[in-house]
Parts: C-alpha cells; structure tokens; sequence
C-alpha cells in the first residue's frame, strides 16, 4: 500500500508531497529509491515543531514540517512538548534509514 504524504498550507489547503511506494519515493514526478538520500538533518526550534530536510542525489531538497504534515488525508496529532508526530517518526526513520 502507498503512503501519500501531503503538507498543509494555511490551515485550508493541502498540497501533496510525497508517495512512499515498494519502488522507492515520488517526489516532484521523480521516482527516487533510498540510494538516491544524501543527507537527512532534523531540527527543533526550543520546544517549537520539528523540521526535516533531505538531500538528494541530484540536488533537490525535501523540507518537511511536523505540524503540518498529513498520511493519507489525515492529520496526526502533534505533541505539544515533543512537536513531533507518528506520522513525522515514521518518515525520519525512513530516510535515516538510508543514510546510516
């Protein structure tokens, strides 16, 4: 089953992101497969949600919000004091996974 991860903008409107598929990941009407991560970086601003960027073989960069991510349609609910969510988790254990 593919996991569609979307990224909501302004509370109203969701815009798609990325497709987890058994292949590897579509971003930007690209396929990728996990050999194609650089780099994986995770950051928090002081108790604020937590960010995600991901480098890519060909220079593009994901840039990922926790609060504002969604799985399949659906928002997950954030943590206040963690700003992080399972939807968040699941997708930074993905991509770690590549580059470790």
């Amino acid at each position: 089953m593919n996991k569609v991860y979307s990224q909501r903008h302004l509370f109203f409107f969701s815009r798609h992101l990325l497709t987890l598929t058994e292949q590897g990941f579509h971003y930007r009407n690209t396929l990728y497969t996990l050999d194609d991560v650089r780099k994986v970086y995770v950051s928090s601003g002081g108790g604020g949600p937590k960010r995600m960027g991901v480098h890519l073989a060909d220079g593009r960069k994901i840039l990922i919000n926790a609060v504002a991510l969604e799985l399949n349609g659906v928002k997950p609910k954030t943590g206040f004091l963690s700003g992080t969510n399972d939807a968040f988790e699941a997708l930074r254990a993905y991509f770690e996974g590549a580059v470790t």
